[in-house]
């Protein structure tokens, strides 16, 4: 919401000190960003039937002022533009029963079968490497890192490139992080059951759950099916996905868009570094690939860690009239550099 009403803030500014831009700005929200993305699509489907290809663009995205204690540089504050984001995919389990008596549990309860089926995709035998994005952000913070043993371990990494025991030595140690194990994994969060018994002594009946997961960038959702049925490996067990999208495309980083809005960041947030990254959530830019090369991802409205961790999507969500004006200021110095 911030986003949304600060990007109308900066432009009316701009329209209200007279200010012409040389070249078109859109402003598309898509009213369902959240769920389905059914807007942005019909958006994006439009723009492209109307031939524009856009030089940029500029969605939702970090938000933070951080310490890079996790990359082993503590004594550094860095903000993420995010310049992809992971894949995702709904993965529902369902499993058949007529129920019953529970003193007669023959050949075990949908629940029971269910329960089984989710604990061997937890243990499925994902890929964990460092993605593209994360080594990006050790090699802009190389020399700075300093703890140990992330510093020999990223020099190590830096040195050898991916493919190597090193990539591999440095995602286990990234693996070990709240931080950064995002960035190695496709990661796999069971979310839903439904259909458990009303009695403690009767069976359920059908059953199903949902896993949620975060696809790596060398992920795709077919690939990730295979693996969930290969360790689930049970016929009594149905999977489907929900809904899946593929990992984005990592955004270009030339031309406009990158440079102007790194700059703006910094204008008003001194000292700070700006790192590329990915973002481990969803937004609407995957919908604008077709017609956008360099999508980026970046929020400038940043809060203080505490707001972040109770507010976002919880009670009370707020931000402060400091922060926001900030935000405003950031998007005004950015759309003077690259759209004036």
């Amino acid at each position: 919401k911030n986003q949304v009403f600060g990007e109308l803030e900066a432009v009316e500014y701009l329209l209200a000190q007279g200010r012409r831009p040389a070249r078109t700005l859109y402003l598309a929200f898509g009213e369902d960003e959240e769920t389905f993305n059914r807007g942005s699509r019909r958006l994006a489907e439009r723009l492209a039937a109307e031939g524009v290809r856009l030089a940029f663009l500029l969605d939702e995205g970090g938000g933070r002022i951080c310490s890079a204690a996790a990359y082993g540089a503590p004594q550094i504050s860095c903000i993420s533009v995010n310049l992809a984001e992971k894949g995702y995919a709904d993965l529902e389990l369902s499993v058949e029963s007529s129920g019953g008596h529970s003193s007669r549990p023959f050949g075990g309860t949908s629940l029971g079968i269910l329960a089984a089926a989710i604990a061997r995709v937890l243990e499925a035998p994902l890929p964990r490497r460092v993605s593209s994005l994360l080594g990006q952000s050790f090699a802009a913070l190389a020399p700075e890192i300093r703890e140990e043993p992330l510093r020999s371990l990223a020099e190590a990494y830096l040195r050898e490139g991916p493919g190597g025991p090193a990539e591999a030595a440095l995602a286990e140690r990234c693996m070990q992080s709240k931080d950064l194990f995002p960035f190695v994994c496709t990661t796999v969060a069971p979310t839903q059951i439904e259909g458990g018994s009303s009695a403690p002594n009767v069976m359920p009946q059908n059953m199903r759950a949902v896993i949620n997961f975060r696809l790596a960038e060398d992920m795709q959702p077919e690939r990730l099916l295979e693996i969930c049925r290969e360790a689930v490996a049970d016929e009594r067990v149905q999977l489907r996905f929900l809904q899946s999208n593929p990992p984005s495309r990592t955004a270009r980083t030339d031309g406009t868009g990158f440079s102007e809005l790194s700059e703006a960041l910094r204008r008003f947030y001194k000292d700070v570094v700006v790192l590329p990254t990915a973002t481990a959530g969803a937004t609407d830019a995957r919908s604008y690939e077709g017609i956008c090369e360099r999508c980026l991802r970046c929020s400038p409205f940043v809060m203080p860690d505490e707001a972040v961790v109770k507010g976002t999507h919880g009670t009370d969500e707020h931000i402060s009239l400091r922060s926001y004006a900030q935000g405003i200021r950031v998007l005004i110095s950015f759309l003077e550099q690259s759209c004036y």
